[in-house]
């Protein structure tokens, strides 16, 4: 996509939940030159629960699509992992065609990059560590073991205020990694978008020399390939290099 000033490559869309803060600064930080990133908002109280993901997701979710499809994006995001999750993968299946359908650009969900992600990295055995509460993280292993995944080992931070997900310091993410590692896996998987796990990407496939794969990472870069971008993107894993 370009416009008429020649400096604008494509605009990307994001619907993230309405606690998000890691989201938008972080993607339009790191994006290449020329690529910007648009969002819209879907309301999430501070409760953390099934219960509330799924109400966020069928209230407010269509509305946000069309918000963002307003600026006539590139490709388009659907950007809480969560969400799927607790629908679980035949649920997801369908958002990911209602999105296509409804935005008229490649539309997808994190879930869906991350699927994708895991695919391009050759990883079928898993290690997953997340901020979620218990409820939430067993659901997540049902979704991934669904779609094909073995799990090997994981970790989750048990946190039940949406908003503090975006607290944990790269070190504590980190040490979170640590106790979910299994070195059987062939790779780690760190889901949450308000999570700040990008940052230790680098770091821990230095230390095991396997790709770590992570909500924001995986959805950047399916954001990306989906509006036609190739340009590889260095700090942040294998993925945004290789793939």
């Amino acid at each position: 996509m370009t416009s008429g000033d020649g400096y604008t490559r494509a605009r990307l869309g994001v619907i993230v939940p309405s606690i998000n803060t890691v989201v938008e600064p972080w993607f339009n930080a790191v994006c290449p030159f020329g690529v910007s990133v648009h969002a819209a908002r879907m309301f999430l109280d501070n409760n953390l629960t099934p219960e509330a993901v799924v109400r966020m997701d069928r209230e407010e979710g269509r509305s946000a699509l069309r918000q963002i499809a307003s600026c006539r994006p590139a490709s388009v995001a659907y950007c809480c992992t969560a969400s799927s999750i607790v629908q679980g993968l035949e649920y997801d299946d369908v958002l990911n065609h209602e999105l296509s359908e409804a935005a008229g650009v490649p539309a997808f969900t994190a879930t869906r990059g991350i699927i994708e992600a895991l695919h391009a990295m050759g990883a079928r055995r898993l290690s997953i560590a997340s901020p979620y509460t218990t409820a939430i993280d067993e659901a997540e292993h049902v979704f991934f073991r669904a779609a094909g995944f073995e799990i090997l080992g994981s970790a989750h931070l048990g946190i039940s205020d949406s908003f503090r997900l975006a607290e944990p310091s790269p070190a504590a993410i980190y040490d979170l990694a640590q106790k979910a590692w299994h070195p059987d896996a062939d790779a780690l998987l760190i889901t949450c978008l308000n999570l700040r796990s990008h940052e230790v990407v680098d770091p821990l496939e230095r230390q095991w020399k396997k790709p770590v794969v992570t909500s924001t990472q995986a959805t950047f870069w399916k954001l990306l390939r989906s509006a036609g971008i190739s340009d590889r993107i260095s700090g942040y894993g294998r993925l945004l290099i290789e793939s």
